[in-house]
């Protein structure tokens, strides 16, 4: 079993693949992850950003950043 630290590694992409709307099959899909998988650190990047629904992760994801 893989521990946190060994799939952050994916939280980028799937960070990124939920911005740009994709269900979770489809990021699963992408990634070679499995949908638990993404499942997963879907809850755990809206518990790190205090969100309460994806919606506004997708809201969040798909604003532009100015760096």
């Amino acid at each position: 079993m893989r521990v946190f630290w060994e799939q952050v590694g994916a939280l980028g992409p799937v960070y990124r693949l939920v911005g740009q709307g994709f269900s979770d099959r489809d990021i699963a899909t992408k990634l070679d992850l499995t949908e638990l998988r993404v499942q997963s650190c879907i809850a755990w990047i809206l518990h790190f950003l205090g969100f309460t629904d994806r919606n506004e992760l997708i809201r969040y994801a798909a604003t532009p950043t100015i760096m």
